[in-house]
Protein backbone atom coordinates (compact mmCIF):
# COMPACT_ATOMS: atom_id res chain seq x y z
CA UNK A 1 0.00 0.00 0.00
CA UNK A 2 1.44 3.58 -0.94
CA UNK A 3 0.26 6.07 1.61
CA UNK A 4 -0.77 8.59 -1.05
CA UNK A 5 -4.09 9.81 -0.92
CA UNK A 6 -4.55 8.70 2.77
CA UNK A 7 -6.22 11.27 4.72
CA UNK A 8 -2.84 11.40 7.11
CA UNK A 9 -0.83 14.04 8.83
CA UNK A 10 2.75 13.59 9.35
CA UNK A 11 4.74 15.54 12.51
CA UNK A 12 8.83 15.18 12.61
CA UNK A 13 9.86 15.76 15.88
CA UNK A 14 13.17 18.42 14.41
CA UNK A 15 14.15 21.01 17.55
CA UNK A 16 16.67 18.35 19.72
CA UNK A 17 19.72 20.04 20.86
CA UNK A 18 21.57 17.41 20.74
CA UNK A 19 24.33 18.34 23.50
CA UNK A 20 25.95 15.18 23.51
CA UNK A 21 26.77 15.31 20.16
CA UNK A 22 28.29 18.90 20.44
CA UNK A 23 30.44 20.10 19.22
CA UNK A 24 28.44 19.11 15.83
CA UNK A 25 25.59 20.56 17.19
CA UNK A 26 27.19 23.68 18.24
CA UNK A 27 25.80 25.84 15.18
CA UNK A 28 23.17 23.66 14.41
CA UNK A 29 20.18 21.10 16.00
CA UNK A 30 20.73 17.08 15.83
CA UNK A 31 18.93 16.70 12.83
CA UNK A 32 21.15 19.13 11.05
CA UNK A 33 24.21 17.21 11.72
CA UNK A 34 25.46 16.03 8.36
CA UNK A 35 25.94 11.79 8.12
CA UNK A 36 28.38 9.91 6.32
CA UNK A 37 29.99 12.84 4.78
CA UNK A 38 27.18 13.18 2.53
CA UNK A 39 23.56 13.89 4.11
CA UNK A 40 22.08 14.91 7.43
CA UNK A 41 20.58 12.75 9.97
CA UNK A 42 17.05 14.46 9.35
CA UNK A 43 17.05 12.80 5.31
CA UNK A 44 16.45 9.51 6.75
CA UNK A 45 13.18 10.09 8.26
CA UNK A 46 12.10 12.44 5.84
CA UNK A 47 12.84 9.84 3.08
CA UNK A 48 11.17 7.56 4.71
CA UNK A 49 8.16 9.55 4.94
CA UNK A 50 8.24 10.37 1.12
CA UNK A 51 9.06 6.69 0.04
CA UNK A 52 5.64 5.39 1.83
CA UNK A 53 3.42 7.95 0.05
CA UNK A 54 3.61 10.90 2.76
CA UNK A 55 3.12 13.96 1.41
CA UNK A 56 1.43 16.21 4.22
CA UNK A 57 4.82 16.66 6.39
CA UNK A 58 4.96 19.53 8.93
CA UNK A 59 8.50 19.77 10.58
CA UNK A 60 8.85 21.23 14.07
CA UNK A 61 11.77 23.37 15.16
CA UNK A 62 13.39 24.74 17.91
CA UNK A 63 17.04 25.02 18.92
CA UNK A 64 19.46 26.29 15.80
CA UNK A 65 16.85 25.69 13.39
CA UNK A 66 18.37 28.01 10.02
CA UNK A 67 20.98 25.13 8.60
CA UNK A 68 17.86 22.65 8.82
CA UNK A 69 15.11 25.08 7.70
CA UNK A 70 17.59 26.03 4.79
CA UNK A 71 18.42 22.47 4.02
CA UNK A 72 14.42 21.88 3.71
CA UNK A 73 14.06 24.57 1.61
CA UNK A 74 16.78 23.31 -0.65
CA UNK A 75 16.75 20.26 -0.94
CA UNK A 76 13.10 19.01 0.18
CA UNK A 77 11.09 21.30 -1.79
CA UNK A 78 10.30 18.75 -4.69
CA UNK A 79 6.68 18.26 -3.99
CA UNK A 80 3.79 19.19 -5.96
CA UNK A 81 2.29 22.23 -3.69
CA UNK A 82 -0.24 23.06 -6.72
CA UNK A 83 -1.85 19.26 -5.13
CA UNK A 84 -1.84 20.61 -1.63
CA UNK A 85 1.45 18.32 -1.07
CA UNK A 86 4.36 20.02 1.19
CA UNK A 87 7.39 19.53 3.38
CA UNK A 88 7.39 22.63 5.67
CA UNK A 89 9.08 23.76 8.62
CA UNK A 90 7.19 25.21 11.35
CA UNK A 91 9.22 26.88 14.04
CA UNK A 92 8.15 27.17 18.05
CA UNK A 93 5.92 30.16 17.59
CA UNK A 94 4.29 30.90 20.97
CA UNK A 95 1.21 30.43 19.86
CA UNK A 96 -0.45 28.93 22.86
CA UNK A 97 2.08 30.81 25.86
CA UNK A 98 4.83 32.63 26.43
CA UNK A 99 6.88 29.28 26.56
CA UNK A 100 8.77 27.41 23.91
CA UNK A 101 8.06 23.54 23.47
CA UNK A 102 8.43 21.96 27.20
CA UNK A 103 8.48 18.41 25.72
CA UNK A 104 7.69 16.23 22.41
CA UNK A 105 3.68 16.19 23.57
CA UNK A 106 3.41 20.23 23.99
CA UNK A 107 5.29 20.45 20.49
CA UNK A 108 2.28 19.23 19.24
CA UNK A 109 0.08 20.52 21.05
CA UNK A 110 1.22 24.19 20.50
CA UNK A 111 0.45 23.05 16.70
CA UNK A 112 -3.07 22.05 17.10
CA UNK A 113 -4.02 24.43 14.99
CA UNK A 114 -2.75 22.31 11.72
CA UNK A 115 -5.04 19.51 13.24
CA UNK A 116 -7.65 21.49 13.11
CA UNK A 117 -6.81 23.14 9.20
CA UNK A 118 -6.32 19.48 7.79
CA UNK A 119 -8.58 17.39 9.56
CA UNK A 120 -6.53 13.98 9.12
CA UNK A 121 -7.97 10.66 10.45
CA UNK A 122 -4.98 9.22 11.58
CA UNK A 123 -1.46 11.45 12.38
CA UNK A 124 2.23 10.02 12.43
CA UNK A 125 4.37 11.89 14.58
CA UNK A 126 8.00 10.89 14.02
CA UNK A 127 11.26 11.55 15.46
CA UNK A 128 13.80 13.60 13.49
CA UNK A 129 17.24 12.24 14.42
CA UNK A 130 17.08 8.37 14.00
CA UNK A 131 19.05 6.24 11.50
CA UNK A 132 16.70 3.51 9.61
CA UNK A 133 14.45 2.26 6.97
CA UNK A 134 10.83 1.78 7.07
CA UNK A 135 8.12 2.03 4.88
CA UNK A 136 5.55 3.07 6.86
CA UNK A 137 2.65 1.92 4.76
CA UNK A 138 3.33 -1.27 7.29
CA UNK A 139 2.48 0.33 10.11
CA UNK A 140 -0.58 2.08 8.96
CA UNK A 141 -2.02 -1.56 7.42
CA UNK A 142 -1.08 -3.17 11.02
CA UNK A 143 -3.18 -0.14 12.64
CA UNK A 144 -6.05 0.30 10.91
CA UNK A 145 -6.70 -4.32 10.99
CA UNK A 146 -5.74 -3.48 15.19
CA UNK A 147 -7.96 -0.61 15.64
CA UNK A 148 -5.75 0.60 17.58
CA UNK A 149 -6.00 4.39 19.42
CA UNK A 150 -1.86 4.49 18.75
CA UNK A 151 0.08 2.11 16.79
CA UNK A 152 4.14 2.05 17.77
CA UNK A 153 6.89 0.24 16.64
CA UNK A 154 9.24 -1.60 19.04
CA UNK A 155 12.35 -3.36 19.26
CA UNK A 156 14.11 -5.88 21.21
CA UNK A 157 17.69 -5.08 22.81
CA UNK A 158 19.36 -6.26 25.93
CA UNK A 159 18.10 -4.78 29.37
CA UNK A 160 21.49 -3.73 30.40
CA UNK A 161 21.38 -1.41 27.23
CA UNK A 162 17.86 -0.21 27.47
CA UNK A 163 18.11 2.66 30.52
CA UNK A 164 18.60 5.00 27.56
CA UNK A 165 14.79 4.26 25.92
CA UNK A 166 11.20 3.72 27.21
CA UNK A 167 11.08 0.13 27.73
CA UNK A 168 7.42 -2.05 27.04
CA UNK A 169 5.74 -5.36 27.37
CA UNK A 170 3.71 -6.80 25.17
CA UNK A 171 0.70 -9.56 25.00
CA UNK A 172 0.60 -12.11 22.92
CA UNK A 173 -1.43 -10.28 20.50
CA UNK A 174 0.94 -7.48 20.80
CA UNK A 175 -0.51 -4.86 22.34
CA UNK A 176 1.44 -3.38 25.52
CA UNK A 177 0.13 -3.64 28.48
CA UNK A 178 3.24 -1.96 30.55
CA UNK A 179 5.41 0.88 29.55
CA UNK A 180 8.34 2.35 32.26
CA UNK A 181 10.78 5.72 30.10
CA UNK A 182 14.57 5.21 31.14
CA UNK A 183 14.72 2.26 33.84
CA UNK A 184 18.28 2.89 35.71
CA UNK A 185 17.69 -0.62 36.97
CA UNK A 186 17.24 -3.45 34.74
CA UNK A 187 15.76 -5.29 37.29
CA UNK A 188 12.86 -3.26 37.16
CA UNK A 189 11.91 -4.00 33.77
CA UNK A 190 9.29 -6.77 33.18
CA UNK A 191 9.55 -10.02 31.74
CA UNK A 192 11.37 -12.70 31.86
CA UNK A 193 15.55 -13.05 29.95
CA UNK A 194 18.04 -10.44 29.11
CA UNK A 195 16.17 -8.82 26.50
CA UNK A 196 13.34 -6.39 26.67
CA UNK A 197 11.29 -4.21 23.96
CA UNK A 198 11.89 -0.52 23.62
CA UNK A 199 9.87 2.15 22.22
CA UNK A 200 11.62 3.59 18.78
CA UNK A 201 9.56 7.36 18.91
CA UNK A 202 8.09 6.74 16.15
CA UNK A 203 3.49 7.11 16.69
CA UNK A 204 0.72 6.67 14.58
CA UNK A 205 -2.20 7.79 16.70
CA UNK A 206 -6.20 8.18 15.85
CA UNK A 207 -6.54 11.83 15.78
CA UNK A 208 -9.17 11.54 18.10
CA UNK A 209 -7.43 9.92 20.69
CA UNK A 210 -4.40 12.19 19.93
CA UNK A 211 -6.28 15.47 20.90
CA UNK A 212 -7.77 14.37 23.68
CA UNK A 213 -4.50 13.04 25.35
CA UNK A 214 -2.85 16.09 24.58
CA UNK A 215 -5.20 18.25 25.86
CA UNK A 216 -5.50 15.89 28.69
CA UNK A 217 -2.01 16.42 29.17
CA UNK A 218 -1.41 19.95 28.49
CA UNK A 219 -4.18 20.76 31.93
CA UNK A 220 -1.55 18.60 33.79
CA UNK A 221 1.56 19.45 35.63
CA UNK A 222 3.71 16.84 33.46
CA UNK A 223 6.81 16.78 31.52
CA UNK A 224 4.79 17.02 28.40
CA UNK A 225 6.60 13.97 26.82
CA UNK A 226 5.27 11.16 24.77
CA UNK A 227 6.91 8.23 26.64
CA UNK A 228 7.16 10.04 30.13
CA UNK A 229 3.34 11.01 30.04
CA UNK A 230 1.16 10.50 27.00
CA UNK A 231 1.92 6.22 26.79
CA UNK A 232 1.87 5.58 30.32
CA UNK A 233 -1.66 8.03 30.72
CA UNK A 234 -3.24 5.87 27.96
CA UNK A 235 -2.20 2.55 29.02
CA UNK A 236 -5.49 1.33 30.67
CA UNK A 237 -8.17 3.35 28.85
CA UNK A 238 -6.80 3.02 24.65
CA UNK A 239 -5.66 0.06 22.93
CA UNK A 240 -1.81 0.73 22.45
CA UNK A 241 -0.37 -1.78 19.59
CA UNK A 242 2.98 -2.51 19.17
CA UNK A 243 4.93 -2.98 15.92
CA UNK A 244 7.85 -5.42 15.86
CA UNK A 245 10.33 -3.44 13.86
CA UNK A 246 12.56 -6.52 12.75
CA UNK A 247 9.63 -8.26 10.49
CA UNK A 248 9.09 -5.37 8.17
CA UNK A 249 11.01 -4.66 4.95
CA UNK A 250 13.93 -2.80 6.07
CA UNK A 251 14.14 -4.06 9.89
CA UNK A 252 17.38 -4.89 9.77
CA UNK A 253 18.92 -1.70 11.43
CA UNK A 254 17.81 0.99 13.24
CA UNK A 255 20.21 3.68 14.85
CA UNK A 256 19.80 6.19 17.73
CA UNK A 257 22.99 8.99 17.27
CA UNK A 258 22.38 10.33 20.84
CA UNK A 259 26.15 10.58 21.85
CA UNK A 260 29.45 11.43 19.30
CA UNK A 261 30.51 7.48 19.67
CA UNK A 262 27.04 6.09 18.69
CA UNK A 263 27.02 8.75 16.11
CA UNK A 264 30.67 7.62 14.81
CA UNK A 265 29.90 3.82 14.70
CA UNK A 266 26.45 4.28 12.93
CA UNK A 267 28.32 5.86 10.22
CA UNK A 268 30.83 3.22 10.09
CA UNK A 269 28.15 1.07 10.05
CA UNK A 270 26.62 2.43 6.83
CA UNK A 271 30.55 1.52 5.60
CA UNK A 272 30.04 -1.83 6.42
CA UNK A 273 26.66 -2.06 4.91
CA UNK A 274 28.04 -1.18 1.45
CA UNK A 275 30.61 -3.46 1.43
CA UNK A 276 27.91 -6.39 2.35
CA UNK A 277 25.64 -5.40 0.14
CA UNK A 278 28.24 -4.86 -2.89
CA UNK A 279 26.65 -1.61 -4.20
CA UNK A 280 25.92 2.47 -3.39
CA UNK A 281 21.95 2.43 -4.79
CA UNK A 282 20.05 1.30 -1.76
CA UNK A 283 16.21 -0.35 -3.10
CA UNK A 284 14.75 2.35 -0.77
CA UNK A 285 16.30 5.84 -1.68
CA UNK A 286 17.68 8.14 0.24
CA UNK A 287 17.31 11.91 -0.51
CA UNK A 288 19.09 15.11 0.00
CA UNK A 289 20.05 18.45 -1.23
CA UNK A 290 22.14 17.24 -4.35
CA UNK A 291 24.72 20.25 -5.19
CA UNK A 292 26.12 20.20 -9.26
CA UNK A 293 29.63 19.04 -8.83
CA UNK A 294 31.90 17.22 -11.15
CA UNK A 295 33.25 13.47 -10.49
CA UNK A 296 35.58 13.71 -7.85
CA UNK A 297 39.49 13.56 -8.83
CA UNK A 298 42.54 11.02 -7.41
CA UNK A 299 45.68 11.05 -8.88
CA UNK A 300 49.19 12.46 -8.53
CA UNK A 301 52.73 11.45 -8.98
CA UNK A 302 51.77 8.15 -6.66
CA UNK A 303 48.43 8.18 -7.09
CA UNK A 304 45.12 7.51 -3.94
CA UNK A 305 45.39 4.09 -2.03
CA UNK A 306 41.38 3.89 -1.59
CA UNK A 307 40.48 0.95 0.68
CA UNK A 308 37.02 0.15 1.76
CA UNK A 309 35.92 4.24 1.87
CA UNK A 310 33.19 6.42 -0.17
CA UNK A 311 34.53 10.54 -1.92
CA UNK A 312 31.90 12.65 -2.49
CA UNK A 313 31.73 14.47 -5.97
CA UNK A 314 33.66 17.65 -6.62
CA UNK A 315 36.93 16.12 -4.41
CA UNK A 316 40.32 16.56 -5.28
CA UNK A 317 42.58 14.17 -3.52
CA UNK A 318 46.25 13.28 -4.79
CA UNK A 319 48.91 11.13 -3.38
CA UNK A 320 47.29 10.05 -0.42
CA UNK A 321 46.51 6.75 1.27
CA UNK A 322 42.77 6.62 3.09
CA UNK A 323 41.17 3.57 4.74
CA UNK A 324 37.76 2.62 6.28
CA UNK A 325 36.65 6.44 5.75
CA UNK A 326 33.91 8.31 5.00
CA UNK A 327 34.99 11.34 2.17
CA UNK A 328 32.16 14.29 1.39
CA UNK A 329 31.76 16.54 -1.35
CA UNK A 330 34.24 19.04 -2.17
CA UNK A 331 37.14 17.63 0.01
CA UNK A 332 40.64 18.70 -0.55
CA UNK A 333 43.10 16.49 0.41
CA UNK A 334 46.75 17.15 -0.63
CA UNK A 335 50.00 14.88 -1.26
CA UNK A 336 51.40 12.68 1.94
CA UNK A 337 48.56 12.01 3.82
CA UNK A 338 47.16 8.83 5.76
CA UNK A 339 43.27 8.94 6.65
CA UNK A 340 41.48 5.87 8.70
CA UNK A 341 38.95 5.03 10.51
CA UNK A 342 37.48 8.51 9.80
CA UNK A 343 34.79 10.70 8.68
CA UNK A 344 35.71 14.31 6.60
CA UNK A 345 32.73 16.22 6.02
CA UNK A 346 32.06 18.19 2.93
CA UNK A 347 33.97 20.96 2.21
CA UNK A 348 37.12 20.27 4.07
CA UNK A 349 41.04 20.36 3.52
CA UNK A 350 43.70 18.85 4.55
CA UNK A 351 47.28 19.79 3.81
CA UNK A 352 50.03 18.02 2.95
CA UNK A 353 51.68 14.86 5.24
CA UNK A 354 49.15 15.08 7.46
CA UNK A 355 47.70 11.71 9.32
CA UNK A 356 44.07 11.70 10.86
CA UNK A 357 42.97 8.38 12.82
CA UNK A 358 39.49 7.96 14.47
CA UNK A 359 38.53 11.65 13.88
CA UNK A 360 35.40 13.59 12.45
CA UNK A 361 36.17 16.87 10.81
CA UNK A 362 32.87 18.95 10.00
CA UNK A 363 31.74 20.95 7.19
CA UNK A 364 34.54 23.45 6.36
CA UNK A 365 37.63 21.98 8.74
CA UNK A 366 40.77 23.35 7.71
CA UNK A 367 44.13 21.04 8.42
CA UNK A 368 47.25 22.53 7.26
CA UNK A 369 50.75 20.65 6.71
CA UNK A 370 52.04 17.76 8.40
CA UNK A 371 49.36 17.82 11.40
CA UNK A 372 48.72 14.67 13.18
CA UNK A 373 45.11 14.20 14.88
CA UNK A 374 43.92 11.13 16.38
CA UNK A 375 47.91 9.79 16.77
CA UNK A 376 48.56 11.38 20.38
CA UNK A 377 45.53 11.69 22.29
CA UNK A 378 47.43 13.11 25.60
CA UNK A 379 48.92 15.78 23.43
CA UNK A 380 46.32 16.47 21.13
CA UNK A 381 43.45 17.54 23.78
CA UNK A 382 45.54 20.32 24.83
CA UNK A 383 43.83 22.17 21.12
CA UNK A 384 41.26 20.19 20.07
CA UNK A 385 37.92 18.36 21.04
CA UNK A 386 38.14 14.65 22.11
CA UNK A 387 35.43 12.70 23.37
CA UNK A 388 35.01 8.80 23.49
CA UNK A 389 38.39 7.99 21.71
CA UNK A 390 37.12 10.26 19.12
CA UNK A 391 38.89 13.94 17.88
CA UNK A 392 36.12 16.23 16.52
CA UNK A 393 36.91 19.52 14.55
CA UNK A 394 34.15 21.95 14.98
CA UNK A 395 32.31 23.50 11.66
CA UNK A 396 35.26 25.87 9.80
CA UNK A 397 37.97 25.24 12.56
CA UNK A 398 41.46 25.59 11.58
CA UNK A 399 44.36 23.68 12.96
Amino acid sequence: MNLHGQNLLTFVLAGGKGSRLYPLTRDRSKPAVPFAARFRIADFVLSNCVNSGLRHIYVLTQFKSLSLESHLRLGWNFLAHELGEFITAVPAQQRISENWYSGTADAIFQNMHLLEDHRPEHVFILSGDHIYNMDFSEMYERHLSSGADLTLPVMAIKKTEAHEFGVLTLDQNYQVNSFIEKPKNPDLIQGEGDECFINMGIYLFKTDSLVKELSKDARAATEHDFGKNIIPSMLHSYKIQGFDFRSTRFGEYWRDVGTLRSYYEANMDYLKQIQQTGTTVKPWPLRTLGEQLPSAYLGGEKGVQLEGSTVGSGSYIVDSEIKNSLIGRNVQIKGGCKIENSIISSNASIGKNCVIKNAILDHGAKVSDNREIGVNLEEEKKHLFIADGLVVLPKRFEY
